[in-house]
């Protein structure tokens, strides 16, 4: 088989009638294992919620993964979120990867209602597994602690989202070009040298 032969092969199918007739709920899902590798491990999580004003807020936030239930932290006092949350429960969480290309990208769609906590132990918890995942780098024990001081405070909550639907998406797969694998990275290598 010659390269152009092989290139035409792997090529994706722009269809614009399957395009636009698709149902991202069912036509298209990430594989289990992608699904898993995406949700428990990736950094990107945008966080949507409505406002006093009926407005939907869109927040970038870190989030982890603990007993299996995905959670945030938030800053109570300075941060209007956790009240709004607390007066109106409804939320939706897009967790994706950076593909720069349409082949690789990849999304998870948690819609649900959070559930706000201000339990010290279930703050200890989520707090160090943001430490431990956002901040790798910080091997150093007292390093650790003064990280862990500074992300642990008294003003501190702790937004849990149960889940009343979960959906995700392989981009790739809906252009018949599915390749295997999450693509963390994909996006600053198309611009490190920049």
């Amino acid at each position: 088989m010659t390269d152009q032969e092989n290139s035409a092969e792997d090529a994706p199918v722009f269809d614009p009638a399957k395009l636009q007739e698709v149902n991202v709920s069912k036509d298209y899902p990430m594989e289990p294992e992608e699904f898993e590798k995406l949700f428990n491990h990736n950094c990107y999580c945008d966080m949507a919620h409505v406002n006093k004003n009926g407005f939907p807020i869109v927040t970038p936030m870190f989030y982890v993964i603990v007993d299996g239930v995905l959670h945030m932290s938030s800053i109570q006092k300075h941060r209007h979120k956790v009240h709004h949350l607390e007066d109106d429960s409804r939320i939706s969480v897009s967790i994706h990867n950076d593909g720069s290309e349409l082949k690789h990208q990849k999304a998870i769609l948690v819609i649900g209602h959070a559930e706000v906590s201000y339990d010290d132990d279930l703050a200890r918890k989520v707090h160090w597994a943001i430490i431990d995942k956002y901040w790798r780098e910080v091997v150093d024990e007292e390093v650790r602690q003064q990280a862990f001081a500074a992300v642990h405070t008294d003003l501190r909550a702790i937004i849990k989202v149960n889940p009343t639907k979960i959906i995700s998406w392989d981009f790739g797969k809906m252009v018949q070009a599915h390749t295997p694998g999450v693509w963390f990275g994909d996006a600053y290598d198309m611009v490190k040298d920049l």
